[in-house]
């Protein structure tokens, strides 16, 4: 029985501890406005991937002259498209994943001092220069890349154009 006892109490024991972890690793988290930032960057992803699936409408379209029936049809599927490529995961399971990986590499004092810091006036600029940062640095590249991906696009239509026309298989 007494063993018992000290295996239950080293049992609650261990699940208090990581409970209050868990608590301080979330603390930190929202200091860090961890949850702002992936809503922001899924928000981005989304104005991208319209973007693209926009432009690629677009090329389609001007190669062909479907009637509105058809017309309708490729904006659906364009819809659709954009649908697919939203990412399935919220913003909390995000940073419930990164926190799974984060975490455990710190000690409860340490995620003290973390969270001290983050809450403070200069971890809180920090943040917000951190934030504004990440925005500039994502526009860069995707303005750096979409020449490269018109131009992949547009290859890759005409590619697809060329080998109907010599497949001669439609229906």
């Amino acid at each position: 029985m007494r063993h018992l006892v000290i295996v239950l109490s080293i049992i609650f024991s261990a699940h208090a501890f990581a409970d209050s972890k868990s608590e301080k690793i979330e603390a930190l988290m929202k200091a860090l406005g961890l949850v702002d930032t992936w809503t922001q960057q899924i928000e981005q992803g989304k104005i991208y991937n319209r973007k693209i699936s926009s432009q690629m409408l677009d090329q389609i379209l001007s190669q062909l002259n479907p009637n509105k029936e058809f017309q309708q049809k490729f904006k659906e599927a364009s819809d659709v498209f954009i649908t697919k490529t939203e990412s399935p995961w919220s913003p909390e399971k995000i940073v419930e994943v990164w926190a799974s990986y984060y975490g455990p590499e710190f000690t409860e004092d340490e995620l003290d001092e973390l969270t001290a810091f983050y809450t403070s006036p200069l971890g809180q600029k920090d943040i917000r220069v951190t934030r504004g940062s990440m925005e500039k640095f994502a526009k860069y590249f995707q303005e750096a890349g979409q020449p490269i991906l018109e131009k992949a696009t547009a290859e890759y239509i005409q590619d697809m154009k060329n080998i109907a026309q010599k497949c001669n298989c439609a229906k």
